[in-house]
C-alpha cells in the first residue's frame, strides 16, 4: 500500500542516517595534530578514579528513624482496611504464615568477613561506604595514572591506566568525557577522570605496580600524597560522622509536635460539633 511504501522509505532514510553517523563516529578520534608535550610549559598526565558505589544502605541515624516512625504513624491515620473478601476472594493467602515468615527473616550482617580480617583488596568490605581503587607504585599509594604521550585523547590515556594494570575481567564505566579534577606539581599537570566499577574480578597484572587496595575517603587522605589528598578531599564522596549531620532531631521533633497538636485540635473540633 501507499502507506506501507512511505513507512519503508522512511525506515531506509533512518537506517542511512544512523549508518552515516556511525561511519563518521568511527573517525571521531581524528583531529589536527596537537603540539608535542615539549611545547607545553608542563608535562601532562591522566589518572582514573574508580569508585565502587555502596551496595547497602547505611543504618538510619536516630533522627532519621524517628522521622520514619512519625511518617508511618501519620500515614496510618489516612489508611483504610480493605475487606478481606476483596483482597483475597479465593482464600489463597495465609496471613499467619506470611507474618511468621516476616518475623523469621533475618537480614545479612553489614559487617562482613572482609571487614573483620581487614581485607583491603576485597569488594565485600565497607558495604555502606564509597570505595576507590588505589595502586602502590614506588612505595607510594596513588590513583592509577600515567604520562600523556600525545597519541589520542586524554580520556583514552586515563582509560589505559586501568586496562594496562588490571585483568581484562574488570568491567567499568567512565562518566563523561572530561576530567573532574586536576592537580599541579611543579612542571606536571595531572587530570583525573571518574569511573564506576561494574563487575569482574580485580587482579593486578602490571609488574610495575606493587599492590592495590579499595580504600575509603578517610583512608585515601592518609595514604596518598598531599596534592592528591587535597584534591580527593574536595572531590570524593563519603558518609559524614554522626556528629557532623547538618540536621539534628529538632526539625523532626517540631514537625511531629505540630502534627500532633493539629490532629488533636481537629479531633476536639469534631467532637464539639457532634455535641
Amino acid at each position: 500500500t501507499m502507506r506501507g511504501g512511505r513507512a519503508l522509505k522512511r525506515s531506509h532514510q533512518i537506517a542511512k542516517f544512523f549508518h552515516r553517523t556511525r561511519y563518521f563516529s568511527d573517525y571521531s578520534d581524528l583531529k589536527p595534530e596537537e603540539p608535542k608535550n615539549e611545547h607545553y610549559p608542563w608535562k601532562l598526565r591522566a589518572a582514573m578514579i574508580m569508585e565502587r558505589i555502596p551496595p547497602v544502605m547505611p543504618p538510619l541515624e536516630p533522627w532519621e528513624a524517628e522521622y520514619e516512625d512519625w511518617k508511618e504513624m501519620r500515614q496510618d491515620r489516612r489508611r483504610r482496611e480493605f475487606p478481606k473478601a476483596l483482597l483475597d476472594p479465593n482464600n489463597e493467602f495465609d496471613d499467619e504464615l506470611d507474618q511468621q515468615a516476616y518475623d523469621d527473616f533475618v537480614p545479612a550482617p553489614i559487617v562482613t568477613e572482609a571487614d573483620e580480617q581487614n581485607d583491603v583488596k576485597s569488594l565485600e568490605r565497607k558495604l555502606c561506604e564509597h570505595l576507590h581503587l588505589l595502586v602502590k607504585e614506588d612505595g607510594q599509594w596513588k590513583f592509577p595514572s600515567g604520562d600523556y604521550l600525545n597519541d589520542g585523547k586524554l580520556r583514552s590515556c586515563a582509560n589505559l591506566q586501568i586496562v594496562t594494570r588490571f585483568d581484562e575481567e574488570l568491567d567499568f564505566y567512565i562518566l563523561g568525557n572530561g576530567p573532574i579534577a586536576h592537580t599541579e606539581e611543579e612542571d606536571t599537570r595531572t587530570f583525573y577522570y571518574h569511573s564506576l566499577y561494574c563487575s569482574g574480578n580485580v587482579r593486578l597484572v602490571d609488574k610495575n605496580a606493587e599492590d592495590y587496595m579499595w580504600a575509603t575517603k578517610e583512608e585515601i587522605l592518609e595514604l596518598v600524597s598531599d596534592k592528591e589528598a587535597e584534591m580527593a578531599d574536595k572531590v570524593l564522596m563519603t558518609l559524614k560522622p554522626r556528629n557532623q549531620w547538618i540536621y539534628g532531631g529538632e526539625p523532626q521533633e517540631c514537625a511531629r509536635a505540630v502534627s500532633e497538636r493539629t490532629y488533636r485540635r481537629k479531633q476536639e473540633e469534631k467532637a464539639a460539633a457532634q455535641k
